[in-house]
């Protein structure tokens, strides 16, 4: 896995550039709201498979492009609180971004862990409790989940952590590898991680589905569709497909909300990447 993913930093791709624009541009704006509407201890940034910052080739990766949006703004400096993970790339990451931004730039001191998503009880307790304490948020977060495939997908813990008001998931969906792997069985503890509800169901429709991109709208429908069962509430969600391969979609960015306001926003900005 490790050489897997020191392969995909080797060189950024357009929907790589295209998903770091998209989350780069949102966060910001979306701690502006926050910040507007009630006054937090901080707005989280999380991201749990975080990479180096920088692919080999120089371009910068998601946390530095956050970071850069939200040094240019006095009142994310002081009231952005970045958090990021990566089993890999943990140290360089946090030395790239001190050679960027110096110990004063932001208020509130960068975190940079280096657990394994999935592996990690202390991660599963952090998003399921970190942000509920007293009935209140004092942590509104944005959560960024980019796995290399699926594993670490947990939609019952991600869905309490959802739970929480201002709190918010971008989930990078590798349907080119779910789509196999829900063909076969040796992948069903992971599988029903992610579908905990509607995983046979799944199955089942899918025979009914002719083409391949019908296939997939299923999965990404059904993902979504669980968090809405499972929180019980207004849920919204809007999903960007990326096509790396000639013939075929192989991503989804999937932004998943309770507000409204979120949801206007999101698509605010997926329409500027499409024009």
């Amino acid at each position: 896995m490790a050489v897997k993913e020191n392969k995909f930093f080797e060189k950024q791709t357009v929907s790589s550039k295209i998903k770091a624009s998209i989350v780069s541009e949102y966060f910001p704006s979306y701690s502006r709201i926050i910040v507007k509407k009630y006054t937090p201890k901080a707005v989280r940034y999380i991201d749990l498979f975080a990479g180096p910052g920088f692919y080999n080739d120089k371009n910068p990766s998601t946390p530095i492009l956050i970071a850069k949006q939200c040094e240019k703004d006095g009142e994310l400096k002081d009231n952005v609180w970045m958090i990021f993970n990566d089993n890999c790339f943990s140290e360089e990451l946090k030395s790239n971004f001190e050679s960027e931004f110096n110990n004063n730039t932001f208020k509130n001191k960068s975190h940079f862990g280096k657990s394994t998503v999935g592996e990690s009880q202390e991660i599963t307790e952090f998003l399921m409790k970190s942000t509920h304490t007293n009935n209140k948020n004092d942590y509104p977060s944005l959560l960024f989940i980019d796995p290399f495939g699926y594993k670490g997908i947990e939609t019952k813990v991600l869905a309490e952590f959802l739970k929480n008001w201002g709190n918010e998931i971008f989930l990078f969906v590798n349907t080119k590898r779910i789509h196999p792997a829900l063909e076969n069985d040796k992948f069903e503890g992971l599988m029903n991680d992610l579908f905990p509800t509607t995983l046979q169901k799944i199955k089942l429709d899918r025979r009914f589905k002719s083409t391949v991109a019908a296939r997939l709208s299923l999965i990404i429908d059904s993902l979504g569709n669980e968090y809405k069962s499972i929180l019980g509430g207004e849920l919204y969600y809007t999903a960007f497909k990326f096509q790396e391969d000639a013939d075929a979609t192989s991503h989804y960015i999937l932004h998943l909300t309770k507000g409204s306001r979120g949801y206007d926003l999101i698509k605010t900005i997926i329409s500027v990447q499409l024009n």
